[in-house]
């Protein structure tokens, strides 16, 4: 019976090496959009794009998934509102639709940070949920962003990255995305509300070469000791 505590303490340090990585699907509409040329002062709103080389117009149906990583290092924290930012965390953000992407495929710079905003003074004492994309390639640049809002701030108690994420205490959701082109500086955004959000499933923490080597130096004690007897 000797052999089970450590064995144990070895399944606890593989469990816990590791940062949670929480996942969602979620559903926007388009409500509103806008183009505008800096080069001709000209633009406004319109009602559909396709700037950016694929249609997009108001009405349309988002669907995307993102995911953010509890281990993200903190880049920033002004006023209550915390942005978390690292190049190798597993922080995403993707949308689509009709099936199709709106992300640029060949992107050359990409990086999805995340704000988590307690009480923050820049909202007005509110509590905020962001997570955002911004990518580029030689032709464009884009972002795309989905974000949360309390304006009651009973959201979070601090401003730390979440472990899990209640959003039915947030009272506003939006999706939003832009574009612009590298060539004429024209650009292109769009906007709505998000009409579902769903958790997917979290995957389990993959253990680092250092964990896996104190498993095995347990599971040869195990092993020692059970020679000496």
């Amino acid at each position: 019976m000797k052999k089970l505590p450590i064995l144990l303490a070895g399944l606890t340090m593989l469990g816990s090496a590791h940062a949670t990585v929480y996942q969602f699907d979620f559903t926007a509409k388009i409500q509103e959009m806008v183009e505008f040329s800096p080069l001709t002062f000209t633009g406004g709103a319109v009602a559909s794009s396709s700037l950016s080389g694929s249609t997009v117009s108001i009405g349309d149906i988002i669907t995307g998934h993102f995911s953010y990583d509890t281990e993200t290092a903190l880049f920033s924290n002004v006023g209550g509102s915390a942005m978390y930012a690292a190049p190798a965390a597993q922080n995403s953000l993707g949308a689509s639709i009709g099936g199709s992407s709106i992300g640029l495929a060949d992107a050359t710079y990409s990086s999805t940070n995340v704000q988590v905003a307690n009480n923050a003074t820049m909202l007005g004492g509110a509590d905020g949920f962001g997570i955002a994309n911004v990518s580029a390639n030689a032709f464009a640049s884009q972002m795309m962003a989905v974000s949360f809002f309390d304006k009651s701030g009973q959201v979070f108690n601090a401003s730390a990255m979440p472990g899990e994420l209640d959003f039915s205490g947030f009272s506003q959701s939006s999706f939003y995305y832009t574009y612009s082109s590298t060539a004429t500086h024209a650009m292109m955004g769009a906007n709505g509300a998000l009409t579902s959000i769903t958790v997917t499933e979290v995957p389990l923490p993959v253990p680092e070469p250092e964990t896996y080597a104190m498993l095995l130096a347990g599971l040869m004690l195990l092993g020692w000791k059970a020679r000496r007897r």
